[in-house]
């Protein structure tokens, strides 16, 4: 799955309308409809017209078209199960570091990352640049990373889509507070949108050709990476290694629907309007020429170039000439535009995604007070304060019930030796509790059903 293409256009599409719905965006919407209506304090999201909160969710629009993506559909993509261990936000004395001393350091908590045996080398390199791409920052791994990079040569499964999971909803929220730039997993995007079948639409919409999409292979890792880190000592590539491909993988049956919509004529529809607003261009309507121009590769100069230049060929100037006679006669001619650095660059999208950020902040309160004024409620200053002021004390409840209950979960947990930040754990004491009480739920059945066969 990993030696693929990847989309670019459909990754930055999707990445720069990316939204995290989970459960801290679920307690929004009941405490807005609340406020809205008073009356619906205590009922259920059913009743109060909410769409029910199934998992957390990832949601944007690749061309027009609402795309979710879950736990499961990134399961279905990497080609495993969504089981295993899962332990996040685990503290610097979690009782599993003793056992990364162990394994991955062997015992010498003053061993280097890079002293490492290269077996675990490999392994951070995949879970660095594949699971959890960073994107720059510090080498040094965080606490949960240095579980999972103990878990893997201890041969102990991980939760791998739901670490995923967490990692991209991380980032989306990173990306939109303007703290991060980088998108991650661009591949494992790209192969969802190839399952999801969104390729196939794009294609019957004249929208799928390497040029429009901007398709690219990532770096492999193979024997010249092992040597560049000094794992072997030298490599001899062979013609049976494995090369770059931009072939698509086969469809699978049974791969999770990442969008509703389903008319041909509606998804057309959607399309089209997006491809109007960013100006893209149908492969139809493209010149018919190569998509892709070979690189033009510097050579020395042959008596060819010299003859083309004694001909009055036009050749390539020198930066220093500023002479007259090194000015086009043609004034109307365009002049190239100049290239801007890198921290110009990067300074021009901050400016632009926050003008994009103001912009869609407004139009999210022009829709609020559309849907919430009425002719005999007038949203004013003061109401807004005061709205603002309930919600807050809402939240600080609520988050003080939660810490409340966590707390007497961990205690209880903590009295019979179970660590709380061990969420396959949980999850493991969950289902034997839930195992429990059917069992409880069909032994009072039977006794209700025939008392005589619970008689001394």
């Amino acid at each position: 799955m990993l030696n693929g293409p990847t989309f670019v256009t459909l990754v930055k599409d999707f990445w720069v309308r990316a939204e995290v719905y989970d459960v801290d965006v679920a307690k929004d919407e009941e405490l807005k409809a609340v406020i809205k209506d008073p009356s619906l304090r205590g009922k259920t999201r059913k009743e109060m017209g909410l769409e029910s909160f199934r998992q957390t969710e990832i949601r944007s629009s690749v061309m027009g078209i609402p795309i979710t993506i879950t736990k499961e559909v990134i399961a279905k993509a990497c080609r495993v199960t969504a089981t295993g261990r899962f332990i996040w936000n685990a503290n610097k004395n979690h009782p599993l570091l003793d056992s990364y001393k162990g394994v991955v350091l062997k015992g010498n908590s003053s061993t280097k990352l890079v002293d490492i045996d290269g077996h675990q080398r490999m392994l951070l390199k995949f879970m660095t640049e594949c699971f959890f791409q960073k994107g720059g920052g510090s080498d040094q791994p965080s606490v949960d990373h240095k579980l999972v990079l103990y878990f893997l040569p201890a041969y102990d499964k991980i939760n791998l889509p739901k670490y995923i999971m967490h990692h991209l909803c991380w980032a989306v929220k990173e990306g939109i507070r303007g703290k991060r730039k980088q998108i991650p997993c661009g591949r494992l995007l790209s192969e969802i949108f190839t399952q999801g079948k969104l390729l196939e639409i794009l294609r019957r919409n004249n929208l799928a050709s390497d040029k429009t999409l901007r398709t690219r292979t990532g770096n492999m890792i193979n024997g010249k990476t092992l040597q560049n880190m000094k794992i072997i000592k030298k490599f001899s590539p062979n013609e049976k290694d494995l090369k770059e491909s931009t072939a698509a993988t086969k469809l699978m049956k049974d791969f999770p629907p990442i969008y509703q919509e389903r008319n041909p004529e509606v998804l057309a529809k959607l399309i089209a309007d997006s491809v109007k607003e960013s100006g893209i261009s149908l492969d139809a309507e493209a010149p018919e020429v190569a998509d892709e121009v070979p690189l033009q590769v510097r050579r020395k100069r042959t008596s060819t170039d010299v003859g083309s230049e004694a001909s009055g060929a036009q050749t390539k100037k020198s930066r220093k000439d500023t002479s007259e006679a090194s000015i086009p006669d043609n004034s109307s001619a365009p002049i190239p535009k100049r290239k801007r650095g890198k921290g110009e660059s990067s300074l021009v999208n901050t400016q632009e995604r926050l003008a994009k950020a103001r912009e869609e902040k407004a139009k999210r309160m022009k829709a609020f007070k559309e849907n919430y004024e009425t002719p005999g409620f007038v949203i004013t200053p003061e109401k807004a304060r005061e709205a603002k002021q309930q919600i807050e004390e809402l939240m600080a409840a609520r988050k003080k019930e939660k810490a409340a209950l966590k707390a007497a979960r961990d205690e209880k947990l903590q009295s019979i030796g179970i660590d709380a930040s061990d969420e396959y754990t949980l999850e493991k004491l969950a289902e034997v509790k839930q195992i429990a009480d059917s069992v409880e739920q069909f032994a009072l059945k039977e006794a209700e059903e025939d008392p005589r066969s619970f008689r001394s």
